[in-house]
Protein backbone atom coordinates (compact mmCIF):
# COMPACT_ATOMS: atom_id res chain seq x y z
CA UNK A 1 0.00 0.00 0.00
CA UNK A 2 1.36 3.43 -0.93
CA UNK A 3 1.71 5.67 2.09
CA UNK A 4 3.50 8.76 3.42
CA UNK A 5 5.45 8.90 6.66
CA UNK A 6 5.71 12.27 8.41
CA UNK A 7 8.18 12.95 11.22
CA UNK A 8 7.59 15.68 13.81
CA UNK A 9 10.69 16.79 15.69
CA UNK A 10 9.51 18.14 19.04
CA UNK A 11 11.46 21.01 20.59
CA UNK A 12 11.01 21.47 24.39
CA UNK A 13 8.14 23.86 25.02
CA UNK A 14 6.59 23.10 21.61
CA UNK A 15 3.08 24.32 20.84
CA UNK A 16 0.69 21.47 21.55
CA UNK A 17 -2.13 23.00 19.52
CA UNK A 18 0.10 23.38 16.45
CA UNK A 19 1.34 19.80 16.79
CA UNK A 20 -2.13 18.33 17.35
CA UNK A 21 -3.65 20.29 14.44
CA UNK A 22 -0.98 18.86 12.14
CA UNK A 23 -1.42 15.22 13.10
CA UNK A 24 -5.21 15.50 13.25
CA UNK A 25 -5.24 16.63 9.61
CA UNK A 26 -3.40 13.42 8.69
CA UNK A 27 -5.72 11.36 10.87
CA UNK A 28 -8.70 12.99 9.19
CA UNK A 29 -7.32 12.10 5.78
CA UNK A 30 -6.94 8.45 6.80
CA UNK A 31 -10.47 8.40 8.14
CA UNK A 32 -12.00 9.62 4.89
CA UNK A 33 -9.68 7.55 2.70
CA UNK A 34 -10.58 4.54 4.85
CA UNK A 35 -6.95 3.46 4.92
CA UNK A 36 -3.78 4.26 6.85
CA UNK A 37 -2.26 6.26 4.03
CA UNK A 38 -0.50 8.63 6.42
CA UNK A 39 1.47 7.61 9.46
CA UNK A 40 3.63 9.75 11.68
CA UNK A 41 6.13 9.71 14.51
CA UNK A 42 7.30 12.14 17.18
CA UNK A 43 11.08 12.55 17.30
CA UNK A 44 13.71 14.11 19.53
CA UNK A 45 17.52 13.96 19.58
CA UNK A 46 17.68 11.48 22.48
CA UNK A 47 14.34 9.69 22.25
CA UNK A 48 13.16 10.90 25.64
CA UNK A 49 9.67 12.35 26.20
CA UNK A 50 9.38 16.07 25.38
CA UNK A 51 7.22 18.44 27.42
CA UNK A 52 5.02 20.90 25.53
CA UNK A 53 4.30 24.50 26.48
CA UNK A 54 1.11 23.12 28.09
CA UNK A 55 3.19 20.82 30.35
CA UNK A 56 1.91 17.75 28.53
CA UNK A 57 4.58 15.12 27.91
CA UNK A 58 4.76 13.40 24.52
CA UNK A 59 6.86 10.24 23.96
CA UNK A 60 9.40 10.33 21.14
CA UNK A 61 11.80 8.22 19.13
CA UNK A 62 15.48 9.20 18.80
CA UNK A 63 16.14 10.82 15.44
CA UNK A 64 18.89 8.35 14.56
CA UNK A 65 16.53 5.43 15.18
CA UNK A 66 13.65 6.94 13.20
CA UNK A 67 12.15 5.58 10.02
CA UNK A 68 12.81 7.02 6.60
CA UNK A 69 10.57 10.08 6.34
CA UNK A 70 8.77 11.70 3.43
CA UNK A 71 8.47 14.96 5.38
CA UNK A 72 10.14 16.32 8.51
CA UNK A 73 8.53 19.14 10.53
CA UNK A 74 10.34 20.83 13.42
CA UNK A 75 7.68 21.77 15.97
CA UNK A 76 8.69 24.69 18.15
CA UNK A 77 7.26 26.89 20.87
CA UNK A 78 7.99 29.59 23.40
CA UNK A 79 11.64 28.74 24.10
CA UNK A 80 12.80 27.55 20.69
CA UNK A 81 14.97 30.65 20.22
CA UNK A 82 17.21 29.38 23.06
CA UNK A 83 17.40 25.78 21.85
CA UNK A 84 20.50 24.26 20.30
CA UNK A 85 21.41 20.60 19.92
CA UNK A 86 24.42 19.71 17.75
CA UNK A 87 23.18 16.15 17.28
CA UNK A 88 19.86 17.36 15.92
CA UNK A 89 21.60 19.89 13.66
CA UNK A 90 23.83 17.17 12.26
CA UNK A 91 20.87 14.89 11.63
CA UNK A 92 18.96 17.69 9.89
CA UNK A 93 21.96 18.37 7.64
CA UNK A 94 22.09 14.67 6.81
CA UNK A 95 18.39 14.64 5.91
CA UNK A 96 18.78 17.80 3.83
CA UNK A 97 21.65 16.21 1.89
CA UNK A 98 19.24 13.42 0.97
CA UNK A 99 16.88 16.05 -0.52
CA UNK A 100 14.24 15.47 2.13
CA UNK A 101 11.35 17.88 2.52
CA UNK A 102 12.11 19.66 5.79
CA UNK A 103 10.48 22.63 7.47
CA UNK A 104 9.12 24.15 10.63
CA UNK A 105 5.92 24.72 12.53
CA UNK A 106 5.57 27.86 14.67
CA UNK A 107 8.79 28.85 16.46
CA UNK A 108 10.53 25.75 15.11
CA UNK A 109 11.66 28.17 12.39
CA UNK A 110 14.40 29.31 14.80
CA UNK A 111 15.86 25.79 14.87
CA UNK A 112 15.54 25.33 11.11
CA UNK A 113 17.09 28.71 10.38
CA UNK A 114 19.96 28.09 12.81
CA UNK A 115 20.68 24.86 10.93
CA UNK A 116 20.84 26.82 7.65
CA UNK A 117 17.75 25.19 6.20
CA UNK A 118 16.17 28.49 5.17
CA UNK A 119 19.27 30.04 3.59
CA UNK A 120 17.83 29.51 0.10
CA UNK A 121 14.10 29.55 0.90
CA UNK A 122 11.59 32.04 2.34
CA UNK A 123 10.27 31.37 5.82
CA UNK A 124 7.73 32.59 8.33
CA UNK A 125 7.20 32.31 12.09
CA UNK A 126 4.56 33.19 14.68
CA UNK A 127 3.87 36.91 14.62
CA UNK A 128 5.09 37.46 18.18
CA UNK A 129 8.55 36.35 17.08
CA UNK A 130 8.74 38.22 13.78
CA UNK A 131 10.89 41.13 14.97
CA UNK A 132 13.33 39.00 16.96
CA UNK A 133 13.56 36.43 14.16
CA UNK A 134 14.43 39.17 11.66
CA UNK A 135 17.04 40.64 14.00
CA UNK A 136 18.68 37.24 14.49
CA UNK A 137 18.65 36.20 10.84
CA UNK A 138 18.85 39.44 8.82
CA UNK A 139 20.12 37.59 5.73
CA UNK A 140 17.00 35.44 5.39
CA UNK A 141 13.88 36.07 3.29
CA UNK A 142 11.40 36.33 6.18
CA UNK A 143 7.72 36.92 5.49
CA UNK A 144 4.60 37.63 7.53
CA UNK A 145 2.51 35.01 5.74
CA UNK A 146 0.58 32.16 7.36
CA UNK A 147 2.47 29.59 5.29
CA UNK A 148 5.63 29.48 3.21
CA UNK A 149 6.09 26.46 0.96
CA UNK A 150 8.87 25.98 -1.57
CA UNK A 151 10.24 22.88 -3.25
CA UNK A 152 11.94 21.23 -0.27
CA UNK A 153 11.28 23.71 2.53
CA UNK A 154 8.20 24.95 4.36
CA UNK A 155 7.17 26.87 7.46
CA UNK A 156 3.98 28.07 9.07
CA UNK A 157 2.99 30.57 11.72
CA UNK A 158 1.86 27.96 14.23
CA UNK A 159 -1.49 27.51 15.95
CA UNK A 160 -4.18 26.36 13.55
CA UNK A 161 -1.98 27.37 10.58
CA UNK A 162 -0.37 23.93 10.92
CA UNK A 163 -3.73 22.44 9.93
CA UNK A 164 -3.65 24.50 6.72
CA UNK A 165 -0.07 23.41 6.13
CA UNK A 166 -0.93 19.72 6.32
CA UNK A 167 -4.04 20.23 4.19
CA UNK A 168 -1.77 21.71 1.53
CA UNK A 169 0.40 18.58 1.53
CA UNK A 170 -2.67 16.34 1.48
CA UNK A 171 -4.07 18.28 -1.47
CA UNK A 172 -0.83 17.72 -3.39
CA UNK A 173 -1.38 13.97 -3.17
CA UNK A 174 -5.15 13.60 -3.11
CA UNK A 175 -6.73 16.76 -4.52
CA UNK A 176 -9.09 19.42 -3.27
CA UNK A 177 -12.17 17.26 -2.68
CA UNK A 178 -10.52 15.29 0.12
CA UNK A 179 -9.15 18.47 1.66
CA UNK A 180 -12.61 20.03 1.58
CA UNK A 181 -14.07 17.06 3.44
CA UNK A 182 -11.34 17.17 6.09
CA UNK A 183 -11.81 20.91 6.56
CA UNK A 184 -15.56 20.43 6.98
CA UNK A 185 -14.96 17.84 9.69
CA UNK A 186 -12.95 20.42 11.63
CA UNK A 187 -15.42 23.28 10.95
CA UNK A 188 -12.52 24.91 9.11
CA UNK A 189 -14.44 26.85 6.48
CA UNK A 190 -11.47 28.47 4.70
CA UNK A 191 -8.23 26.70 3.84
CA UNK A 192 -5.55 29.39 4.04
CA UNK A 193 -2.51 29.51 1.80
CA UNK A 194 0.73 31.46 1.51
CA UNK A 195 -1.02 34.56 0.18
CA UNK A 196 -2.73 35.07 3.54
CA UNK A 197 -0.84 37.34 5.91
CA UNK A 198 -0.91 36.81 9.65
CA UNK A 199 -3.17 39.27 11.45
CA UNK A 200 -0.21 40.36 13.50
CA UNK A 201 -0.87 44.07 13.53
CA UNK A 202 -3.08 46.04 15.87
CA UNK A 203 -4.50 47.72 12.79
CA UNK A 204 -6.37 44.57 11.82
CA UNK A 205 -7.88 44.19 15.29
CA UNK A 206 -9.46 47.64 15.17
CA UNK A 207 -10.23 47.78 11.46
CA UNK A 208 -13.92 47.36 12.08
CA UNK A 209 -14.04 50.37 14.38
CA UNK A 210 -12.71 52.93 11.96
CA UNK A 211 -10.74 52.52 8.71
CA UNK A 212 -8.83 55.76 9.36
CA UNK A 213 -7.80 54.42 12.76
CA UNK A 214 -6.65 51.19 11.13
CA UNK A 215 -4.57 53.09 8.57
CA UNK A 216 -3.01 55.29 11.25
CA UNK A 217 -1.99 52.29 13.39
CA UNK A 218 -0.61 50.52 10.34
CA UNK A 219 1.61 53.54 9.70
CA UNK A 220 2.80 53.49 13.30
CA UNK A 221 3.64 49.80 13.17
CA UNK A 222 5.64 50.28 9.99
CA UNK A 223 7.64 53.10 11.58
CA UNK A 224 8.62 51.79 15.00
CA UNK A 225 12.33 52.50 14.54
CA UNK A 226 12.18 55.70 12.47
CA UNK A 227 9.07 56.96 14.15
CA UNK A 228 6.74 59.55 12.70
CA UNK A 229 5.36 62.54 14.54
CA UNK A 230 1.65 62.40 15.30
CA UNK A 231 1.22 65.34 12.95
CA UNK A 232 2.83 63.32 10.15
CA UNK A 233 0.51 60.39 10.87
CA UNK A 234 -2.52 62.67 10.71
CA UNK A 235 -1.29 64.22 7.47
CA UNK A 236 -0.77 60.83 5.83
CA UNK A 237 -4.29 59.64 6.67
CA UNK A 238 -5.71 62.98 5.46
CA UNK A 239 -7.26 64.24 8.68
CA UNK A 240 -6.39 66.95 11.20
CA UNK A 241 -4.36 66.28 14.33
CA UNK A 242 -7.43 67.11 16.44
CA UNK A 243 -9.57 64.59 14.53
CA UNK A 244 -6.91 61.91 14.99
CA UNK A 245 -6.79 62.56 18.74
CA UNK A 246 -10.58 62.25 18.96
CA UNK A 247 -10.67 58.99 16.96
CA UNK A 248 -8.02 57.37 19.17
CA UNK A 249 -9.68 58.48 22.40
CA UNK A 250 -13.08 57.22 21.28
CA UNK A 251 -11.87 53.90 19.84
CA UNK A 252 -8.96 52.76 22.00
CA UNK A 253 -9.25 55.01 25.06
CA UNK A 254 -5.86 56.68 24.78
CA UNK A 255 -4.08 59.35 22.81
CA UNK A 256 -2.25 58.51 19.58
CA UNK A 257 1.06 59.35 21.32
CA UNK A 258 0.38 56.87 24.13
CA UNK A 259 -0.77 54.19 21.70
CA UNK A 260 2.31 54.65 19.51
CA UNK A 261 4.60 54.49 22.55
CA UNK A 262 2.93 51.27 23.72
CA UNK A 263 3.57 49.68 20.32
CA UNK A 264 7.25 50.54 20.56
CA UNK A 265 7.47 49.29 24.16
CA UNK A 266 5.83 46.01 23.19
CA UNK A 267 8.41 45.54 20.46
CA UNK A 268 11.16 46.29 22.96
CA UNK A 269 9.82 43.62 25.33
CA UNK A 270 9.92 41.02 22.54
CA UNK A 271 13.48 41.93 21.57
CA UNK A 272 14.59 41.77 25.20
CA UNK A 273 13.12 38.30 25.55
CA UNK A 274 14.24 36.81 22.27
CA UNK A 275 17.53 38.46 21.27
CA UNK A 276 20.92 39.27 22.76
CA UNK A 277 20.76 42.87 21.58
CA UNK A 278 21.92 45.43 24.12
CA UNK A 279 19.36 47.69 25.77
CA UNK A 280 20.86 50.60 23.85
CA UNK A 281 20.46 48.81 20.52
CA UNK A 282 16.88 47.90 21.38
CA UNK A 283 16.14 51.48 22.37
CA UNK A 284 17.28 52.79 18.99
CA UNK A 285 15.48 49.97 17.18
CA UNK A 286 12.22 50.92 18.88
CA UNK A 287 12.39 54.65 18.33
CA UNK A 288 13.77 55.77 21.72
CA UNK A 289 16.66 58.23 21.82
CA UNK A 290 18.66 56.50 24.56
CA UNK A 291 18.63 53.41 26.77
CA UNK A 292 17.61 55.57 29.75
CA UNK A 293 14.73 57.03 27.74
CA UNK A 294 13.52 53.51 26.98
CA UNK A 295 14.10 52.43 30.60
CA UNK A 296 11.95 55.20 32.01
CA UNK A 297 8.91 54.37 29.87
CA UNK A 298 9.53 50.62 30.03
CA UNK A 299 9.38 50.58 33.82
CA UNK A 300 6.16 52.59 33.78
CA UNK A 301 4.60 50.06 31.38
CA UNK A 302 6.00 46.74 32.64
CA UNK A 303 6.92 47.50 36.25
CA UNK A 304 10.60 46.65 35.78
CA UNK A 305 13.67 48.04 34.08
CA UNK A 306 14.65 46.40 30.76
CA UNK A 307 17.54 44.57 32.45
CA UNK A 308 15.39 43.14 35.25
CA UNK A 309 12.66 42.24 32.76
CA UNK A 310 15.14 40.34 30.57
CA UNK A 311 16.42 38.35 33.57
CA UNK A 312 12.89 37.50 34.72
CA UNK A 313 11.87 36.29 31.25
CA UNK A 314 15.06 34.29 30.88
CA UNK A 315 14.44 32.46 34.11
CA UNK A 316 11.08 31.14 32.93
CA UNK A 317 12.21 29.76 29.55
Amino acid sequence: MTHSHFSFVLIPGFSLVAFSCAIDALRGANLILDQAYYDWASLSPDGRPVISSSDIEVPTVAVKKSRNSDLIAICGGVSSHTYHDPELTGWLHEQASQKKRIGAISDGSYVAAEAGLFDQAPSTIHWRCQDAYRERFPHLDIRASMLEISDKRFSCAGGTASLDLMLHFIQEEHGGELVSLIAQNFFHDTVRDGTREQHLMSAFRVAGKNPVLSEAILLMERHLEQRLTIGQVAERVNISRRQLDRIFQQSVGKSPQAFYRDLRLTRASVLLAQTNMSVGEIALGCGFQTASHLGQHFKERFGATPGVYRKSIGSTL
